[in-house]
């Protein structure tokens, strides 16, 4: 006991000097703003990126910011010398390596209207706007985009309304947006978790304490993970609210078992001790299950993913590390008696067997449903507009931006079957019918490829007398800055056809339009060579996302029941634990699904968070079950054995996902789509793993079933024999 005492007393001098050490680091070396560049999809030796990459080595093409100007008339004089202005003061932009507009390219704004290349390029559906086409030289957009913003605001009007898309554009409002909600429903959420701790514990000590605690686990895996080389990203944003809520979901736990250990009548730092080994067990297995579920993202292409299971393994060392480290020292010094924490909302549980019953046959059957239907209906590649607030002006500019020529880059790089050169008249003849062969799909807003470029050159009196070769040379060379090679390579065998691809309206996933499109060029004498561009990217990021989603859940819950039946060592209880996880899982895909809720790259980890607090709160309860039971000899399945491990157990269930759950709504008032979304989906899966966890599991470990198989066979008897 005396050197208990001493180790306690060490513990919290060192306690606060770690605290006070994480956060000066943190102050100072953390970047916490999101960094999200153009490569966000996978990780850069992915083989997926590796190819895309090759097309942009072979053909060079810059990143484009696409500037879409309606107008009651785009020929008037007024409306042609604000563009021009608009393009100059653009085209002077240090991050801007050319600009092309109807004032920037073409002779007049009758050659724009008729020329093949500025017609597609620049002009609008009905001739009713025009498009300021920017080509960036640069991967930090918040600059560029800051400027070009600056200077559309000051023309903005009814008669000259800017709408702006393209990549550059759509990222950086990504990040302002993570960036928003990281500073304001992040703390929010902290703010809420502590007021509720508060009314239930009375105490400002263990409640600031706990805070710190919290606090101080996800300054630590943001400096882990800074250290690493693994920016603020589209996932990672987040990060620091889930490690608090791990961290505080341990601590809940270590409270509810100090107040169960009070009831020994011990000196107050014996019970602590207690209290702190007898939580242990279930934090360790409990952040075993969280690493498990975090781990199985490491291993996924999509970067955002790994990114964020890389993120997530660190942060579930951390919070246990602070949970039993920073945290003690607060219940040290504070006031509070254990013993009069209130567990009248615990006492509710557990239900009758008959309510629990009725609870968990009509839970089973919504899982099925729901499953059943609503896992074919998941949209696990949305739209990018689905990405910001419908009736939002932004939303509205990408909107029309799209309407008018398409927003999203799918490459698509061909050759002759026999391989024959691409830069002769009877190769020109056949390109310009792939054009109009790709032009004619219903998800394709515009092409660009070397004969709408040759058009331009062939509209010129020379251009006339000089051969296709020849034509291609020059447009390949310094006076058109190079623009052929951006469409042929070098031995001219090899075209490039630069599409823009529709995201308004789009019914099939973009993997499956990039499958339609694969077949045009076997149609009209060519061989498809590659295929890349953001559109193609980020089909092959939803697909990652939902493979990894979906496999990762089985992988999951089998790992899950392995690991229920190594600390029950009861069939009934592992079957109970897994039946209770499949529940949740399934009514939450299934919901998604069946409303329709889109599941993009930053709300899909919500299920994994949802499956890894079933799983935590459902090991503490097992833990308590199996030890109330071994002390009285007793089984498993008993009754009663689960009746105790509630009575211990379901005031921090409540508490954790009550917390949970108020925290995270929050989100809900984000004008993100994205953060609304994730927070809303472990809210939802939140309530139902405190379900599943109060009654599901109980009714179902201690079902008799051989009970059970005789009545069914008694019912079956009755079935089969003769109606008198």
């Amino acid at each position: 006991m005396k050197h208990t005492n001493i180790i306690n007393k060490v513990l919290m001098l060192i306690s606060p000097i770690f605290v006070l050490t994480t956060l000066w680091v943190f102050l100072h070396f953390v970047d916490l703003s999101p960094k999200i560049t153009p490569d966000f999809f996978f990780s850069s030796d992915s083989e997926i990126f590796k190819k895309d990459q090759q097309i942009q080595q072979e053909f060079p093409f810059a990143q484009q910011v696409i500037l879409n100007i309606a107008a009651p008339n785009i020929q008037a004089q007024n409306y042609v010398s604000k563009i021009e202005t608009l393009s100059t003061q653009i085209e002077e932009l240090p991050d801007v390596d050319s600009v092309n507009s109807i004032t920037h390219g073409p002779k007049n704004i009758e050659e724009a209207l008729n020329n093949p290349l500025w017609k597609r390029l620049l002009i609008g559906e009905k001739q009713k706007s025009s498009s300021i086409v920017v080509f960036v030289k640069t991967e930090n957009y918040t600059r560029l985009i800051k400027n070009i913003e600056h200077y559309t605001k000051d023309l903005q009007s009814d008669n000259f309304n800017i709408s702006i898309s393209g990549l550059p554009y759509i990222v950086e409002q990504i990040r302002q947006n993570l960036t928003q909600d990281m500073k304001v429903f992040t703390l929010s959420a902290v703010v809420l978790c502590a007021m509720v701790l508060f009314l239930i514990y009375r105490s400002f000590l263990v409640v600031i304490g706990a805070a710190i605690a919290c606090a101080t686990a996800s300054m630590l895996a943001l400096i882990i993970q800074q250290m690493m080389g693994i920016p603020i990203g589209l996932l990672t944003a987040n990060l620091a609210t889930i490690v608090f809520v791990l961290t505080q979901s341990h601590i809940i736990f270590i409270v509810s078992n100090w107040r169960h250990a009070s009831n020994n009548k011990n000196k107050k730092e014996a019970t602590l001790s207690s209290a702190l080994s007898r939580t242990l067990p279930g934090s360790f297995w409990a952040m075993v299950t969280t690493l498990l579920g975090f781990g199985s993202l490491i291993f996924v292409e999509a970067k955002p993913l790994n990114q964020l299971g890389i993120g997530g393994s660190i942060g579930t060392f951390c919070a246990i590390i602070c949970a039993y480290f920073v945290f003690p020292a607060f219940l040290r010094f504070s006031k509070l008696n254990p013993s009069k924490l209130s567990f009248k909302i615990a006492k509710q549980f557990p239900v009758s067997k008959i309510l629990a019953s009725k609870i968990t046959k009509t839970m089973l059957v919504v899982a099925v449903l729901f499953g059943a239907v609503g896992i074919l209906q998941l949209k696990t590649d949305p739209s990018l507009l689905t990405y910001f607030e419908k009736n939002s002006e932004l939303y509205q500019g990408l909107y029309y931006v799209d309407e008018n020529g398409g927003s999203n880059p799918l490459l698509v790089v061909v050759k002759r079957r026999n391989g024959q050169r691409l830069d002769t008249q009877e190769s020109y003849d056949m390109m310009w019918d792939l054009q109009k062969a790709f032009a004619k799909h219903p998800d394709v807003g515009s092409a660009i490829s070397l004969p709408v470029i040759l058009a331009e050159g062939d509209e010129h009196w020379l251009g006339k007398l000089l051969p296709f070769k020849t034509l291609v040379n020059i447009l390949s060379g310094d006076l058109f800055n190079h623009i052929g090679r951006s469409f042929i390579n070098e031995d001219r065998t090899e075209a490039l056809f630069f599409l823009r691809m529709r995201e308004n309206g789009r019914e099939k996933d973009r993997l499956s339009v990039v499958e339609e499109i694969k077949t045009i060029p076997e149609k009209n004498g060519f061989e498809l060579k590659q295929i890349g561009g953001t559109y193609y990217l980020q089909g092959e990021l939803s697909a990652s996302v939902a493979k990894s989603m979906l496999t990762g859940m089985l992988t999951l819950i089998t790992l899950f029941m392995f690991i229920s039946f190594y600390l029950s060592r009861s069939w009934p209880a592992t079957a109970a634990i897994t039946a209770a996880i499949i529940v949740v899982s399934a009514i939450v895909i299934g919901t998604l699904g069946m409303f329709g809720v889109p599941i993009d790259i930053i709300s899909s980890p919500a299920i994994n968070i949802c499956l890894g607090m079933a799983v935590d709160e459902m090991i503490h309860l097992t833990i308590a079950a199996k030890r109330y039971a071994k002390d009285r000899g007793l089984r498993m399945n008993k009754w009663k054995s689960w009746k105790a491990g509630l009575n211990e157990q379901s005031w921090p269930a409540l508490t954790s996902a009550v917390t949970i759950m108020i925290g995270f709504s929050v989100f809900a008032f984000s004008d993100f789509p994205p953060s609304q979304r994730f927070g809303l989906e472990i809210v939802f899966g939140a309530g139902l793993a405190m379900i599943a966890t109060l009654i599901i599991v109980p009714y179902i470990a201690t079902i008799n079933w051989n009970e059970l198989k005789i009545d069914i066979k008694k019912k079956l008897a009755q079935q089969k024999a003769p109606s008198k």
